[in-house]
């Protein structure tokens, strides 16, 4: 018999996505959708589909999930964090429900994201293989708190399942771009706050006691000081990468990476130079 797993996605203004999203989800289990507060009618439209549907304001991202975590009425034994433009295939919902059963020793799987991007498959670039930490036994696991793109932290052992979900990237330019000036906003604010609140020490201080910890490191101390790192992001996607491999997609998701490379480094050198103008007496 299949162990039962509740399905959470967390939405803001989704209204083009979420039906099908839904529609996809409860092949797999029940869905909760933890809306923040939309005004472009998500919340009915999840409804409609089949989704039990829960409002709360948004803070930040790890904060607005971990709320989700603790507060959504779940029955499953399991969970998995779905977006809205991502899907679940049948070959990666057969292969859940069959280990999920085979396995009970494991409290989390990785899962590998295949990404759509201007019609094709993106294989290259550094943009594939992503796995991303989305299904894990309720209480095991939860949000690092970073205001954009958090990491999920789970209690071992953990495993990598074999089937991909698909992340489909159909939103305008227009709203590309929009939704990556505001992860540069909060990606910035995330380097700030590592150089002011942190510092040299505490930031080595836990440096090589697990990878996620090696990762902020370079991520905040290492790259920030790295010149000409949008010319970097873009060399490393599209040639070292093998990104000039996926054709036109492949190239203007590494000119638009490199973008927000410049934004990310632009608004973080506004913001340091403000804080250190607010400490200067």
């Amino acid at each position: 018999m299949p162990i039962k797993v509740d399905i959470l996605i967390p939405t803001l203004n989704e209204a083009g996505l979420i039906a099908q999203a839904v529609a996809n989800a409860r092949l797999l289990g029940d869905v909760y959708v933890l809306d923040s507060l939309s005004t472009d009618g998500t919340q009915q439209l999840a409804r409609d589909a089949g989704a039990t549907v829960v409002e709360h304001r948004f803070e930040d991202y790890a904060t607005q999930k971990n709320w989700g975590l603790d507060n959504l009425p779940f029955t499953g034994e399991w969970v998995f964090i779905l977006d809205a433009d991502e899907r679940i295939t049948p070959a990666l919902r057969a292969e859940i429900n069959q280990r999920l059963v085979a396995e009970p020793q494991n409290h989390g799987y990785f899962v590998n994201r295949q990404l759509l991007f201007m019609g094709k498959v993106v294989r290259h670039g550094g943009l594939y293989p992503s796995w991303n930490l989305r299904l894990f036994r309720r209480g095991q696991a939860r949000y690092e708190h970073r205001r954009v793109h958090e990491h999920m932290v789970c209690s071992d052992p953990v495993d990598y399942l074999q089937h991909s979900m698909l992340h489909l990237r159909h939103e305008t330019l227009s709203r590309y771009l929009a939704k990556h000036i505001h992860y540069a906003d909060l990606e910035s604010d995330e380097w700030v706050k590592w150089h002011f609140d942190r510092g040299e020490a505490a930031s080595s201080e836990r440096l090589f006691k697990d990878w996620l910890q090696v990762r902020n490191w370079l991520r905040r101390q290492l790259w920030p000081r790295m010149p000409l790192r949008p010319l970097w992001r873009f060399m490393y996607m599209y040639v070292l990468l093998l990104g000039f491999l996926d054709g036109k997609a492949g190239w203007h998701l590494a000119r638009l990476m490199s973008c927000y490379e410049y934004m990310i480094g632009a608004m973080y050198r506004e913001k340091l130079e403000r804080r250190r103008r607010q400490k200067t007496p």
